[in-house]
C-alpha cells in the first residue's frame, strides 16, 4: 500500500514542499531511484494492494512526468527495462496459473470423492460416534456396578463423564449435515481462469460484478494484456530494425 508521502508524491510533485526560490529536484527517468516499471506502463505493485495477491509497496518513484521523458528520449525502449518488465509480469501469470491449476485439481478431488462414495469428513464423524456411544455404555455399565455397591460419590462422578460424552456424541451427529451442505456447494464452484478465486456457478450477477471489478481480477487481467502487448510491440521494434538494416545493404 502507497504511503501518505508517496500519494502526495504522485499528486503534487516530488517537491511539494520547496519554497518558491529553492532549488527543484533534478531526478532523471533513468535514475537508481525510479521505477523502471512505472516507466514501462504500470507497476505491478499498486494493482494489488490490500488483496490476497498484495505485492507489498513500491519503495521506488513514480512519477508521471519521468515516463513522458523516458517515452521522449532517444533510448525509449533500448534500456531493456521493457524486457524485464514483460519478464516479471510473466513470472506473476506463472503463478496464478499455479493457483488456477491447484483450484482445479481440488474441485476435481472433490467431486471424485463425492462420485466415489468414499468415507468424507462425514464419514469419519460417524466412525467418532460409534466408538463415544461405546464408551458410554461401558460407562453406563460401571456406574450400576458401583451404585449396587454402594459407591455413590464415584458413581456420580462418572456420570459427569457420561454427560460431557453425549455433549461430544450429539455435537458430531449435527455436523454432518453442515459438511454435506458445503460439499453440495462446493459441487457448484468454478474456477476463475483469470485470477484464480472460487466463484459460485450461477451466482447473483451483482456479486459476480463485484469480481469482475475486483482488485485481483482487473490486476490479473491488465497484467495478461499488457504481456501480450509487449510481445507485439517487441515482434515490431525487431521487424522495424530488421527492415531498416535491410535497406542499408
Amino acid at each position: 500500500m502507497l504511503s501518505a508521502a508517496q500519494l502526495l508524491d504522485e499528486l503534487m510533485g516530488r517537491d511539494r514542499n520547496l519554497a518558491p526560490d529553492e532549488k527543484r529536484s533534478n531526478v532523471r527517468w533513468d535514475d537508481e531511484s525510479v521505477c523502471r516499471y512505472y516507466l514501462c506502463g504500470f507497476c505491478p505493485a499498486e494493482l494489488f494492494t490490500n488483496t490476497r495477491s498484495d505485492l507489498g509497496p513500491c519503495e521506488k518513484i513514480h512519477d508521471e512526468n519521468l515516463r513522458k521523458m523516458y517515452e521522449k528520449s532517444s533510448r525509449f525502449m533500448k534500456e531493456g527495462y521493457e524486457r524485464d518488465f514483460l519478464r516479471y509480469l510473466q513470472s506473476l501469470l506463472a503463478e496464478v496459473e499455479r493457483r488456477i491449476r491447484r483450484g482445479h485439481a481440488r474441485l476435481a478431488l472433490s467431486q471424485a470423492q463425492q462420485n466415489a462414495g468414499g468415507p468424507g469428513p462425514s464419514g469419519k464423524n460417524e466412525e467418532k460416534i460409534q466408538v463415544l456411544t461405546e464408551k458410554i455404555e461401558d460407562l453406563v455399565v460401571q456406574i450400576e456396578e458401583l451404585g449396587s455397591e454402594g459407591r455413590v460419590e464415584e458413581a456420580q462422578g462418572m456420570m459427569k463423564l457420561v454427560e460431557q460424552l453425549k455433549e461430544e456424541r450429539e455435537l458430531l451427529s449435527s455436523t454432518p449435515s453442515t459438511i454435506e451442505s458445503f460439499a453440495a456447494q462446493e459441487k457448484q464452484m468454478e474456477v476463475c481462469e483469470v485470477c484464480g478465486a472460487f466463484l459460485i456457478v450461477g451466482d447473483a450477477q451483482s456479486r459476480v460484478d463485484d469480481h469482475l471489478m475486483g482488485k485481483q481480477h482487473m490486476g490479473y487481467a491488465k497484467i495478461k494484456s499488457t504481456v501480450e502487448e509487449l510481445k507485439v510491440r517487441g515482434l515490431y521494434v525487431i521487424l522495424s530494425r530488421t527492415f531498416y538494416e535491410l535497406e542499408l545493404l
